[in-house]
C-alpha cells in the first residue's frame, strides 16, 4: 500500500521564479520529471539541444498570459523507493502558497526525515533563485514554516468513535510476550483447548482433563507445553480432602508443596497431614489467557497486528468495544477512505448482519469487511450482497469483503487498501495531470507495482541461480 506525507508553506512563487527554482533543484540532485519531460519534447521539436530553453521560456510566458494558467503548477522527483512532489498554488484553490509530499511504501526508511529534507532543499533552492534574480529583500525574508498536513477525519469515524466509547488504558503498549500469546492463539485447536480448559477448572475437572490430555500421546503434551511458553496455561498443582473430596488449594509447583509437606501441616477438613491428601497435577490459564479469549480481544489485537503491518497508523484507527457474543468493531481510515471492520469470534449468521449494516449505515462506512473465525453462513452473504446492490442503486456504492480466517486477512485487505491508496494519491496529485497530460496517480501507483515485480523477478533470477550452482556442484 502506497502511503502519502505532505507538507505545506504559506510562501507564493510567482511563474518566473517556479522556473528558477526547479533549475537549482536540479542542480543540488533530483531531476524534476515534468520538466525534464517537457525539455525532451522541445529537443526533438527542435531537433538539437541549442535553444531549449528559450522554447520553454516562450511557451512559459504565452501560457500564462494568453491562456491564463499556470505553465509550472509543480513537479515530480523519483528515486529508487519513493516519490517527492511539489505542487505551487495559483490562487484559485485552497492552496496559495506551495504543497512538499512524500510518496512511499512501508519498506521505505525514515520517510519523513526525507521529506524534512526536501523541504529544507525547496527554501534552499527558493532563496538562491531570489538572489539570482536580483530581489534580494525577498531572499531575506523570513520564510514561512512548513506545517504539517493532518488527515481530515472522516465524519462516520467522529461519530463511531462516539458511539464506542473506550478506557484509554487500552492504547498503553502491550506487556512483554502479549505477541506470542496472540501468535498462539491464531490456532483453532490452542483456542479450542484452552476452553476447555476454562470450563474444566469451573467444574472442578481440570485433573481430569490434564489426565485424558495425556493419554492422547505427544500431540496433546506439544499443544500444552507452545500453550505454557506463550504465558496462556500454566501448571499448578491441586491438594484436595480424600475424606470429604473438597479442593483445599492449588499450589503454583512442586516446590511450593514440598515446603508445605515439610511443614507437617494438616487438612482443615480431616486433620490428616497434607502429604496424605488427594494431590494432583492440573492446569489453569493464565489471567492473559483469560483476558484475550472472553470477548475476542486477542482477533482484535490481530487485525490491528495486521492494518500496522499494511501501513495503517494508529491514529487513523478508531476501536469500538468488545461484545459478550465474541464480536468486535473497528474502524479505519486508508486513503481517507472509512473501512468498518466487523470481527466474529465463531460463525456468522444472518440474524448477525443486522448489526454489522445498522453499524456501516451510522458511519458511512464505504467499505465493510467481515473477518469471521469460523464459517459466513450462506444466507449471511446474501443479505450483505443484497445490501450492497441496494446501495450500488441509490448511488452509494460500497464494497463488501468477506474473510473466514485472519491467515488470509492480510492478503484480502492489501488489494483493497491499495485501490483505496491509489485513489488518494490520485486525488492529491490532480494538479499535476495537466501539465503531463495523464494521470500523475496512476503514474507513480503503477511505477511501483513495476519496481516490486522487477524486484521479484530479479529475487527469482538469483533463487534460481543458486539453485543451478547448487545442482553443479553436487555433479
Amino acid at each position: 500500500m502506497l502511503l502519502i506525507e505532505s507538507k505545506k508553506s504559506a510562501q507564493s512563487v510567482d511563474g518566473a521564479t517556479r522556473l528558477l527554482l526547479l533549475e537549482r533543484l536540479q542542480e543540488t540532485g533530483p531531476v524534476p520529471l515534468i520538466r525534464s519531460a517537457r525539455l525532451a519534447a522541445f529537443e526533438l521539436a527542435l531537433g538539437s539541444r541549442d535553444r531549449v530553453a528559450e522554447m520553454e521560456r516562450a511557451i512559459a510566458a504565452r501560457t500564462e498570459s494568453e491562456d491564463d494558467a499556470l505553465y509550472v503548477r509543480g513537479d515530480l522527483f523519483c528515486f529508487e523507493d519513493y516519490v517527492l512532489f511539489l505542487i505551487f498554488g495559483d490562487g484559485e484553490d485552497d492552496l496559495a502558497g506551495m504543497r512538499a509530499g512524500i510518496v512511499y511504501d512501508a519498506e521505505t526508511a525514515e520517510p519523513l526525515s526525507r521529506l524534512d529534507d526536501f523541504c529544507r532543499n525547496v527554501y534552499n533552492a527558493l532563496d538562491a533563485a531570489r538572489r539570482g534574480a536580483g530581489r534580494e529583500e525577498l531572499a531575506d525574508a523570513l520564510v514561512a514554516e512548513w506545517k504539517r498536513e493532518e488527515p481530515e477525519l472522516h465524519a462516520g469515524l467522529s461519530r463511531f468513535l462516539a458511539r464506542h466509547a473506550r478506557d484509554e488504558s487500552s492504547d498503553e503498549p502491550r506487556p512483554q510476550g502479549v505477541e506470542r500469546a496472540l501468535q498462539a492463539l491464531e490456532n483453532t485447536d490452542a483456542r479450542r483447548f484452552l476452553r476447555r480448559v476454562i470450563e474444566a477448572q469451573a467444574d472442578g475437572q481440570t485433573a481430569e482433563l490434564l489426565s485424558a490430555r495425556e493419554e492422547d500421546g505427544g500431540a496433546s503434551a506439544s499443544l500444552i507445553k507452545t500453550l505454557a511458553d506463550a504465558g496462556l496455561l500454566q501448571r499448578e498443582v491441586s491438594v484436595s480432602c480424600r475424606q470429604v473430596g473438597r479442593s483445599l488449594f492449588r499450589l503454583p509447583s512442586p516446590d511450593m508443596l514440598a515446603v508445605i509437606t515439610s511443614s507437617n501441616a494438616v487438612c482443615s477438613e480431616c486433620g490428616a497431614t497434607i502429604a496424605d491428601e488427594k494431590i494432583e497435577e492440573t492446569l489453569a490459564p493464565t489471567a492473559r489467557a483469560a483476558s484475550l479469549l472472553a470477548d475476542g480481544t486477542w482477533l482484535s489485537a490481530q487485525l490491528r497486528a495486521t492494518l500496522r503491518g499494511l501501513g495503517v497508523a494508529d491514529a487513523a484507527m478508531a476501536y469500538g468495544r468488545a461484545f459478550t457474543d465474541g464480536e468486535m468493531h473497528l474502524m479505519a481510515s486508508v486513503g481517507r477512505e472509512p473501512f468498518l471492520f466487523i470481527q466474529r469470534d465463531g460463525d456468522l449468521t444472518a440474524a448477525q448482519t443486522a448489526r454489522a449494516l445498522d453499524e456501516l449505515i451510522e458511519t458511512e462506512g464505504r467499505h465493510l469487511v467481515v473477518i469471521t473465525t469460523g464459517k459466513i453462513q450462506e444466507e449471511a452473504r446474501v443479505r450483505l450482497r443484497e445490501h450492497a446492490r441496494r446501495r450500488a442503486r441509490d448511488g452509494s456504492k460500497i464494497e463488501i469483503i468477506l474473510i473466514e480466517g485472519m491467515e488470509t486477512a492480510a492478503t484480502e485487505l492489501q488489494h483493497a487498501f491499495e485501490r483505496a491508496s491509489h485513489r488518494a494519491l490520485a486525488d492529491a496529485l490532480c494538479e499535476l495531470d495537466g501539465s503531463l497530460g495523464l494521470s500523475v496517480g496512476y503514474l507513480i501507483a503503477t511505477r511501483f507495482r513495476l519496481a516490486q515485480k522487477g524486484a521479484a523477478l530479479t529475487d527469482l533470477a538469483a533463487s534460481a541461480v543458486g539453485a543451478l550452482a547448487g545442482s553443479l556442484r553436487e555433479i
